[in-house]
């Protein structure tokens, strides 16, 4: 069976590239020692959990995907705007989302958080997503 998990990620994130305003990465951008404050706000395309979801006559996957928020803004306002923008650009947005091979039955919002971090002064945003996915016929 084909792994469905980069198709996955590849779909979000040229989901969330063109449907939102926010810089999208796949990994945590190279920034120097003490992360600048001009390299935030952004959004990291994180982990994901990949459970089998076949049927008698299909094979399918569900994946758990996590998408984390940056921001130093002083406040909340800013990551809850970003994840404002991802919740809209990804719940109930299965038809739009395109991959070879793979037909997208759901994207359901599962949950979000926002953190302080340590620092006192980055803000973190999580979000997890449930994808459903199928092989197409």
């Amino acid at each position: 069976m084909t792994s469905f998990a980069n198709p996955a990620q590849v779909a979000i994130y040229s989901r969330l590239t063109t449907e939102t305003t926010l810089s999208v990465y796949d990994d945590v951008p190279d920034v120097p020692a003490g992360m600048p404050d001009e390299s935030f706000p952004y959004v990291v395309v994180g982990e994901d959990l990949l459970t089998p979801w076949d049927t008698d006559d299909t094979i399918g996957q569900q994946v758990l995907l996590n998408i984390y928020c940056w921001s130093r803004y002083s406040g909340k306002k800013e990551v809850k705007g970003m994840m404002g923008q991802i919740y809209t650009a990804l719940h109930r947005s299965a038809p739009a989302l395109v991959s070879p091979g793979l037909r997208f039955v759901d994207c359901l919002f599962e949950f979000g958080q926002v953190l302080d971090m340590a620092d006192g002064k980055t803000r973190q945003g999580i979000l997890r997503f449930r994808l459903t996915m199928q092989q197409a016929s």
